[in-house]
């Protein structure tokens, strides 16, 4: 932890202060009888904290709980718990109280406690006692943080009725869920990424119908059985010096690692009053589900890197199966996985079974036939569209309010101008120059390409807001640390979608080799924190393309399969489709750079050059798996992109989409950039396209403002 703390001292800063009302607003109106000025202040900061009263008395009311987001009894713990604090005055001196550690930070965190609590309309009496002076009590609470004295506060044991017998919640009281909230809310950015697509419990934007729908795929692309299974007494046996051991790796700020390592250490007050250690996590706390998905990733991982599909809502399994034979391996690479973290399978609930004789998973009855099939997701019709325009020849032009695509005599299209977003052309497409004027004029930005797809540049309006002070931020970050933690983050997201995706296509009778790829490029990830500049950087990237291409290659059908990436000319309808998809993909990535104000030729991993715009290209980089990738390979297995779709045109053995190829990728394209999702975001549900732009905000942010990280896309 020396360490840790050592690293926080490069740039000490002080706290913030506080007014004086928010000093003072901790300390009674006035005295008890026999209670002297230091007791006096002692018992105003214990109240203030919602730590209830200080005689450790009983609780005033009990409540029936049937789920841990139902009501509790009052848990608020008397001050007999506080033992020092969580962190020595001349350590806290050098630093600066976190972010999310922060008055607004643990207001957020306190509304969304309250918000919780209040679902059925009665509120918990420790909630109900906060809440009657919340501000004093979190003035009080970010005192005690930042003067080192906050100490976590034992736990309550609460039973739980449940069919055959009773399960436990330990519950921490309600400056603690506060302060844990507020850490979740820090940590999920960084922390989600890592869970891949198997895990949808305890997620944002992920849910039971999302678990649901998977399964539902797994029986549609073939999976005749399941193994079902859970992890056996979950949250009390998930090991905690793992968990230490993990997040010494994720948490950077030493005062947010050593609060959750308190955290972590908390004992619990059973029903007769009696404290002891906790065994595991506490199901009640906030942070327990989040560590719980990092603690039981290598399960998942273990599952995909045999072969087989699994999808985990917190601690309830489904493994596909292409037959009952492959039940007993699927078994055992599950309960060796658990092993190794010291954990074992419910013996209870284990079982292998098929669609046709039914089975239920998260309150959903399974079948040869049920649930439907629903699709990718729900696909978000845009009140604007994207026009693509690749007829050689064609032109566009505005007249009388209306967009109108025409060749020779023939109208291809005519559409009111309100209804377009932007244009995209490819080839010898020509612009008149009242279109050319309409577009400027309205910021609809259009985007050149090369008949074969390559990107040559953009028609967009230069009046970008707040130009100098954004660019002249890009110029003054250039060579920085800073600019390299957002590189790291670029880099690193790309890979970890690269290993998803592949983990994703692959097939049992594949998953040998597909798992030596993945765990070379997870090997290559790990070397990013050590990378010192873009060389080094784009060196690991590289290597990184190097294996993922091939395996790319090989998991698609026979007469589709390459094995390198060739892009100048491409030499296959698989290149063509890429090439061609990255071009509209930077495109976008170019308008919604423009559009933060940000210069798109100005990058942070990429090298500035001239004729390439560098920070577009950095912006795409997560999204080239996460999309256009998808996009392609599940274009192929399904067979609506087909070696037809692929021709030589010009005579030097490169391959060109035909027309109804580009129209099948446009399609394709369109609908993974239009499908809503959730939760790759925290708070953002919109469409991927929409997820774009916002990256490019936070990239932004990330320039702009020293205190803001950048991170990349949860798979969703």
């Amino acid at each position: 932890m020396s360490g840790r703390i050592t690293s926080g001292l490069k740039h000490p800063r002080t706290f913030p202060r506080w007014s004086s009302r928010t000093a003072n607003a901790s300390e009674p109106s006035e005295s008890r009888p026999g209670e002297d000025s230091g007791q006096r202040f002692q018992r105003s900061r214990h109240e203030a904290s919602g730590l209830g009263s200080t005689s450790g008395g009983q609780d005033r009311t009990q409540a029936t709980m049937t789920s841990p987001q139902e009501k509790q009894p009052n848990i608020e713990n008397s001050n007999d718990d506080r033992q020092g604090g969580w962190m020595s005055a001349d350590v806290l001196s050098g630093l600066e109280l976190p972010l999310c550690l922060q008055l607004p930070a643990l207001t957020k965190a306190w509304e969304r406690v309250l918000r919780k609590d209040a679902q059925d309309g009665d509120l918990s009496v420790g909630v109900e006692r906060f809440a009657e002076d919340a501000e004093t009590h979190l003035a009080a609470l970010v005192v005690e943080l930042s003067d080192g004295s906050y100490q976590p506060r034992t736990l309550t044991r609460v039973a739980i009725p449940k069919k055959g017998g009773q399960r436990f919640l330990d519950i921490p009281p309600v400056r603690d869920r506060i302060v844990e909230r507020a850490i979740l809310e820090h940590l999920t950015p960084r922390v989600d990424p890592l869970f891949g697509s198997t895990a949808y419990g305890y997620r944002p934007g992920l849910g039971v119908a999302d678990a649901v729908a998977e399964v539902v795929r797994f029986r549609e692309e073939g999976c005749t059985h399941v193994l079902r299974t859970d992890v056996h007494n979950c949250f009390p046996s998930l090991p905690v010096p793992l968990i230490k051991r993990q997040l010494d790796g994720l948490i950077d700020d030493p005062l947010i690692h050593q609060l959750v390592m308190l955290l972590l250490d908390r004992r619990t007050r059973d029903q007769k009053g009696r404290t002891m250690p906790f065994p595991g996590l506490p199901q009640g706390a906030a942070l327990s589900p989040m560590l719980a998905n990092l603690t039981l990733t290598p399960l998942d991982e273990a599952l995909l890197d045999a072969g087989f599909p699994v999808v985990r809502y917190a601690d309830d399994l489904v493994v596909g199966l292409d037959s009952p034979d492959d039940g007993p391996e699927a078994l055992r690479v599950a309960t060796a996985a658990l092993k190794g973290i010291g954990m074992e399978l419910g013996a209870e609930k284990t079982g292998i079974t098929s669609f046709d004789e039914g089975f239920a998973f998260l309150g959903e009855e399974f079948g040869p036939r049920y649930p439907p099939a629903t699709g990718e997701g729900r696909i978000q019709e845009p009140d604007k569209k994207v026009l693509y325009v690749a007829r050689q020849g064609s032109r566009i032009q505005v007249s009388k309010g209306r967009l109108e695509v025409v060749h020779g005599d023939k109208e291809l299209l005519s559409a009111p101008v309100s209804d377009i977003a932007r244009i995209v052309c490819f080839g010898a497409v020509g612009i008149s120059a009242w279109a050319r004027s309409w577009a400027l004029r309205n910021n609809i930005d259009i985007l050149l390409a090369s008949r074969r797809g390559s990107y040559m540049g953009a028609i967009v309006n230069d009046s970008w807001p707040a130009r100098r002070s954004r660019l002249l931020a890009q110029l003054l970050i250039d060579g920085t640390e800073r600019e390299m933690e957002i590189a790291r983050e670029i880099v690193a997201a790309k890979l970890r979608h690269q290993v998803t995706l592949l983990r994703r296509f692959s097939k049992r009778a594949e998953a040998e080799h597909t798992a030596e790829v993945t765990h070379h490029i997870q090997a290559l990830g790990r070397m990013i924190p050590d990378a010192t500049n873009r060389d080094e950087l784009m060196g690991l990237e590289g290597a990184a393309a190097r294996v993922y291409w091939p395996r790319f290659g090989a998991l698609l059908p026979e007469e589709l399969r390459f094995e390198e990436r060739s892009r100048q000319p491409p030499r296959d309808v698989m290149n063509a489709a890429l090439s061609f998809l990255y071009t509209l993909l930077l495109g976008e990535a170019v308008t919604a750079i423009r559009a933060t104000g940000l210069d798109p030729d100005i990058g942070v991993l990429h090298a500035d050059h001239d004729t390439r715009p560098s920070l577009a290209l950095d912006l795409m980089e997560e999204f080239r798996p996460l999309v256009v990738d998808h996009v392609v390979m599940s274009a192929a297995r399904r067979g609506t992109l087909t070696a037809a779709h692929g021709r030589d045109i010009d005579g030097r053995g490169g391959i060109h989409l035909t027309a109804a190829g580009r129209e099948a990728m446009i399609a394709a394209f369109e609908q993974r950039m239009l499908t809503h999702v959730a939760g790759a975001l925290e708070d953002v549900r919109a469409t991927r396209r929409h997820h774009l732009y916002r990256q490019a905000q936070r990239l932004r942010a990330a320039i702009m403002d020293p205190t803001q990280k950048w991170t990349g896309l949860a798979w969703r």
